[in-house]
């Protein structure tokens, strides 16, 4: 688990997410490409809403049992802003490291 801070002052606790969490987090947003080359992104609400639900451990002084979702009443508190932000910082915390080496043992 990860403590961070929104711009905003809110104390945020993340998961560390597997592999496939994260994929499936990622596996909502579609990009569709039409015939006259324009293009529209779709499933990015989705999306945020994965990653907070999967994610979020914690939001200032509401803290998950047992793995609890993130309850509407406490997301609420959230403009989008720090949705947003809180969404990039769940990201930027989820780290695979390629280049870390394997253990031995």
């Amino acid at each position: 688990m990860t403590e961070k801070t929104l711009t905003t002052g809110k104390k945020v606790l993340i998961r560390n997410l597997s592999r496939l969490e994260m994929r499936e987090c990622r596996s909502f947003v579609k990009e569709r490409v039409y015939p006259d080359g324009s293009k529209i992104t779709e499933g990015v609400f989705e999306s945020f809403d994965a990653w907070i639900d999967k994610a979020v451990a914690g939001l200032d002084d509401w803290k998950a049992k047992n793995g609890e979702v993130i309850p509407d009443e406490i997301m609420k508190r959230l403009n989008e802003k720090e949705q947003a932000e809180l969404v990039v910082l769940i990201q930027d915390t989820q780290v695979i490291n390629p280049t870390k080496p394997l253990s031995s043992d």
